[in-house]
């Protein structure tokens, strides 16, 4: 069954505008007015051969602040200025946790993140694979996930009655309280969704321009190269990637995984299991998602498919490949990638993508 109303949505705004189009739709007036936030420094550790640290800054609004840790190959006598990755967390259906998804903090895995990565990352963190591949990488808590999710007091009723659903009063161990949370946040995210929509603005934007900040403060990392930063993600992690290509030029490279399809594909039936991330009113008018993407061209990008992939129909997927090839012509910085599974991060697209980088960055 469509749903698409308008027999010219989603259009094609000439890719000489593109840019400005999607950047307005996403609320960024020009990346000069993104601060670069105060960074307080925590804790240290070494594990794997991966240095870590904690990092804290004021997100910019009246929410908490966004916790972050910064990875690096454990080279403590190495001068040299590395190649760098802003690495997205993906949705996964889980606010509880953020940058926990995808990377060892000092305190170790908990259970819920093993179990998370066991089912959609063959039980890996991806950041670890990226500075083994001689990068540093940022991953940060994004409104509304990990250090930026909402409380639990602050929930509406509504969130918090699908909750009490979901896990009724009485039992209240560790695991019950995250399911229930889970399923508050869920509901929740449709409210925040239409409440941004509302005040003229989208989920999208607000993550965006909490992504740029993060962005700001990677360029800003001794040790980094920053004319050798990428920005990589699975998933909702990719829907991210995608909007940051579009409203940075100070980006080397991107890398998108599992999260490429046509708005008619989400549209078609799909839209329920698909991230306010991805979906932004007005985006459609200006173009079709891999457009949004390929706004970064000839920048070098990596798009990894999932060819069972559950969230987009095999012609979605292909249609976008075409698409990004058509906005790509003429340049060999556009690579994609096939893999056999379903909806999810594996050690062979993380490897895939690693080595990407590797050569690309």
């Amino acid at each position: 069954m469509g749903t698409h109303l308008l027999p010219h949505c989603p259009r094609s705004t000439p890719a000489d505008r593109r840019r400005d189009a999607v950047r307005d739709v996403l609320g960024v007036t020009g990346e000069q007015a993104v601060a670069t936030p105060d960074v307080r420094y925590g804790r240290s550790w070494t594990r794997d051969g991966v240095a870590g640290r904690e990092l804290t800054w004021a997100a910019g609004d009246d929410g908490p602040d966004t916790a972050a840790w910064l990875l690096r190959p454990d080279r403590p006598a190495e001068t040299a200025a590395r190649p760098a990755v802003l690495l997205m967390h993906a949705h996964d259906g889980v606010k509880f946790y953020g940058k926990e998804k995808v990377a060892d903090g000092p305190d170790g895995v908990t259970p819920a993140v093993a179990e998370l990565r066991a089912r959609g990352y063959d039980g890996l963190a991806v950041a670890t694979g990226l500075v083994q591949a001689g990068c540093v990488v940022l991953v940060h808590d994004a409104f509304p996930w990990g250090s930026r999710r909402v409380p639990w007091p602050e929930l509406p009723d509504r969130a918090r009655s699908a909750g009490f659903t979901a896990c009724p009063p009485g039992l209240d161990t560790p695991e019950v309280r995250l399911r229930r949370y889970e399923a508050a946040a869920r509901e929740h995210e449709n409210g925040l969704a239409k409440a941004a929509t509302l005040t003229g603005t989208s989920l999208a934007a607000k993550v965006v321009a909490e992504d740029l900040r993060a962005l700001n403060v990677l360029l800003a990392t001794d040790g980094v190269d920053p004319n050798r930063v990428a920005a990589a993600g699975f998933s909702g992690g990719g829907a991210r990637v995608a909007h940051l290509l579009a409203c940075s030029t100070r980006l080397r490279a991107g890398v998108i995984t599992a999260m490429m399809s046509t708005f008619a594909d989400v549209a078609d039936g799909r839209a329920d299991d698909t991230t306010w991330l991805m979906i932004t009113p007005g985006l459609p008018a200006v173009c079709d998602w891999p457009e949004v993407a390929a706004c970064a061209a000839p920048r070098p990008l990596l798009v990894q498919f999932a060819r069972d992939d559950s969230h987009f129909g095999p012609q979605g997927m292909r249609d976008s490949e075409s698409l990004l090839r058509r906005a790509y012509v003429g340049s060999d910085a556009l690579t994609t990638q096939w893999f056999a599974g379903g909806h999810r991060f594996s050690a062979d697209m993380q490897a895939g993508a690693a080595d990407w980088i590797r050569c690309n960055v």
